[in-house]
């Protein structure tokens, strides 16, 4: 018998399925608790009498970052796209797409009469409101961390002074520079139907070609290296720059004169969100020409 789904119902039911696969909980605690051991391990150096050779200015630099007001927004630096949060992504959105053909879900709706466009947009639009969990969860995390070691160094929590709207700010630009990753593997994953294929090629991107990419760039010239500026890891270090407690993070990062300029923020955002729309343009000129039967 053929049903009417409105786009509504169907993000409500994808909402649902999202909240009760474990696999997602398993990222958010395994992305808290390297939030946590990397906020730890940093801190553990940072109390040392002279910290990996680092000038005094630089230390307590660092230091005040770690402290609130801005170190509630620090955890954030560490879930972006081009850091953790694009390898957690991958993985989530290869097994939440991709598993579906192997399940037979994917025919199933089809068979209930839901359209095409109306599930895969259901579908992005669940993954997107689990990018936002994660990013909610890093900066919870970073918050907690960074406030015990503000309590314990400075004695108390400076709550007038909290950046608020900066940190829910923060969280929405988080997901920006994940969403190139999760078009991706999106397209992969309805164009292969294979989780292990849209794994290993979003996995690959990442960790190899982005990485590689740039350095080959920098290595032929500067004019060249500018190119690099519109990867997806590039992009995310121009928004996450702009996210006042993690400016500090980003400098570190780029260090090196040959390290290639940013592009500014905002357009850096627009191109993000550009990268994610083309994954999932890919994805839907896949999917409505799969033969899928019921």
């Amino acid at each position: 018998m053929m049903t009417s789904f409105s786009l509504l119902s169907l993000l409500r039911i994808e909402t649902r399925k999202l909240t009760g696969r474990a696999l997602l909980w398993v990222e958010v605690g395994l992305l808290a608790l390297f939030i946590a051991a990397l906020h730890l391990a940093l801190m553990a150096v940072l109390s040392q009498p002279n910290p990996q050779g680092m000038p005094p200015e630089a230390v307590n630099a660092l230091q005040a970052s770690l402290r609130w007001p801005e170190g509630l927004l620090s955890g954030l630096t560490f879930a972006n796209g081009g850091e953790l949060g694009g390898l957690f992504v991958v993985v989530l959105v290869a097994a939440l797409a991709a598993q579906e053909y192997t399940w037979r879900t994917v025919h199933l709706w089809l068979s209930r009469g839901v359209e095409r466009g109306a599930y895969l947009l259901a579908k992005f639009g669940g993954i997107v409101l689990a990018l936002f969990l994660l990013a909610l969860t890093a900066l919870v995390v970073g918050g907690v961390v960074t406030g015990i070691y503000t309590w314990k160094t400075v004695g108390a929590l400076p709550w007038h002074a909290m950046p608020w709207a900066e940190a829910g700010l923060g969280v929405f630009k988080i997901v920006l520079t994940m969403l190139p990753y999760a078009g991706l593997t999106l397209a992969v994953a309805v164009l292969s139907r294979s989780t292990m294929v849209a794994i290993g090629v979003g996995l690959g991107y990442s960790l190899l070609v982005e990485n590689l990419a740039v350095e080959v760039l920098v290595l032929l010239s500067p004019g060249v290296a500018r190119v690099a500026r519109y990867l997806p890891t590039m992009l995310a270090k121009s928004v996450v720059g702009s996210i006042s407690a993690t400016e500090m993070a980003v400098s570190v990062g780029m260090q090196g004169g040959d390290a290639p300029s940013l592009l500014s923020p905002g357009l850096a955002s627009v191109l993000l969100v550009g990268y994610a729309l083309m994954g999932l343009a890919v994805a839907w000129w896949a999917f409505r020409r799969q033969d899928i039967s019921a």
